[in-house]
């Protein structure tokens, strides 16, 4: 968990959250408490189900402008419509060629992006439009949960290996691309550039500790409450 319980992050604790960190994550079992039963189901099927639909659509922050992943290139243009017809507007539904639930390091990645009149524009983007090299899929897949978080450690404090090079170009686009359908940068290329800077000022991972810590006092209420 890198230091933050997420267990313990409530609805009304979401408004502070974001307020002071500009960052939250939601338990689709807290905050859609009948998901919780599904679960164990789910995980023991070992394959998409509807709720990995309609997960992204049932977001109760309900933010401007959001990037959306599914894993099946014929649901791209399904999921952008629903999120038309509920009114989202900004909002990008994403797949990658390899029917990947996120923008692809290997390659080409489906793109349709909600406008802010409604009309949805299908595009293709690759790494090389971010200005990133692109990698096998292989090279950034994820390990054992101990090496993943050693992964993620040395992503953040900025002590990469060249095994960790496919990971961070990997979350460069990723994250270009947020800030792109976000407006906070003109291009892909600046997206994964500010990406970058970011990453390598240490920002992030000051984000990680200060959210952490946050999580952490919420769970002192929480046990102190349930001492009284």
């Amino acid at each position: 968990s890198m230091g933050c319980d997420l267990n313990t992050v409530s609805p009304s604790d979401v408004a502070e959250l974001l307020n002071e960190h500009r960052f939250c994550f939601l338990f689709a079992s807290t905050f859609h408490p009948s998901m919780r039963y599904l679960a164990k189901t789910r995980r023991e099927l070992g394959f998409p189900t509807p709720f990995n639909v309609l997960g992204p659509m049932t977001n109760p922050v309900v933010p401007n402008r959001a990037v959306i992943g599914v894993n099946a290139k014929a649901l791209g243009p399904v999921m952008a419509e629903a999120l038309r017809i509920l009114g989202r507007r900004n909002y990008a539904v994403v797949c990658g060629d390899e029917n990947l639930d996120e923008i692809s390091i290997a390659g080409d990645t489906h793109v349709w992006h909600i406008q802010e009149s409604g009309e949805i524009k299908n595009y293709m983007i690759h790494p090389r439009d971010f200005g990133v090299p692109a990698h096998p899929l292989s090279e950034a897949a994820g390990a054992t949960l101990e090496e993943n978080k050693a992964t993620l450690q040395r992503l953040l404090s900025n002590a990469l290996e060249d095994r960790d090079i496919a990971v961070r170009d990997f979350v460069l686009i990723n994250t270009g691309f947020l800030l792109f359908v976000a407006g906070m940068a003109s291009s892909l290329e600046e997206g994964a550039t500010v990406a970058r800077q970011t990453l390598e000022s240490g920002k992030v991972m000051a984000l990680l500790e200060s959210f952490g810590k946050a999580t952490q006092a919420l769970r002192a209420q929480e046990d102190a409450r349930s001492t009284m």
